[in-house]
């Protein structure tokens, strides 16, 4: 099958690898159709941490794709469904990952792309529970952008800031793709969002996307400004 892989500093190919053999217990094969680009992925095509990777190795970070077999004990999904993957190695045996919380894994083996093959594959198997079945009405394309931009947020506002429906944040950056992502998610959840821009434009599209309040940092103090807004009170997050 091909893959894109790298073999060194700024050495990308297309090539042809071993697909992989039918999926095992608990595994799912997808059909990668679309895949993202990252920070990770030029930090890694740029040499970062090349000392602890194998080369030649697959690159691609985060992906999408349909499901076209399922292993023994699969019983979350069924062929062709659309889905994209969890981007890391994790263990399956801490509490963490005993709770379905990845994310927090305590022996994570590695990231995908980055340290171990990644997913610029036609093929891949991978545990069910590291697998996320998306919707339909989504394209591949959409999906491939999901795991990494909207996963960051997620574990940034959910775990680690405690963000909860109906309180108001303070986003950062509001017209990047981070950023995005936050304002799209604190309003699925209600609260009241307050945003900084760099210059106009951007300030029109988080408005389009749903930020209540945005602040051009270049020609206003946005600590002020946020303060007068919330008359001193300030922002929950």
């Amino acid at each position: 099958m091909r893959a894109l892989q790298l073999f060194g500093d700024r050495d990308l190919r297309l090539t042809e690898i071993e697909p992989p053999p039918p999926p095992g217990l608990g595994e799912v094969q997808v059909r990668v159709r679309a895949v993202g680009l990252n920070y990770l992925d030029v930090w890694g095509f740029r040499g970062m941490a090349f000392a602890k990777r194998k080369m030649p190795q697959v690159a691609g970070v985060e992906a999408a794709g349909e499901v076209v077999a399922v292993g023994p004990g699969v019983t979350r999904f069924k062929i062709g469904d659309k889905a994209t993957m969890y981007g890391a190695e994790t263990c399956g045996s801490c509490k963490a990952c005993r709770e379905g919380r990845d994310n927090l894994c305590e022996n994570v083996a590695g990231i995908m792309g980055f340290h171990i093959d990644g997913f610029a594959r036609e093929l891949v198997n991978r545990p069910e529970r590291l697998t996320v079945k998306a919707p339909d009405s989504l394209t591949f394309e959409q999906i491939a952008c999901a795991p990494i931009g909207f996963g960051t947020v997620q574990h940034m506002l959910f775990d680690n800031a405690r963000l909860e429906p109906g309180e108001s944040i303070l986003v950062h950056a509001g017209g990047s793709g981070i950023g995005t992502a936050a304002i799209k998610m604190a309003k699925a959840i209600g609260c009241t969002v307050y945003t900084t821009v760099g210059d106009d434009s951007k300030a029109e599209k988080a408005k389009a996307i749903g930020a209540d309040h945005v602040i051009n940092y270049k020609t206003e103090r946005f600590e002020g400004e946020v303060r007068l807004l919330t008359k001193r009170k300030g922002v929950d997050v």
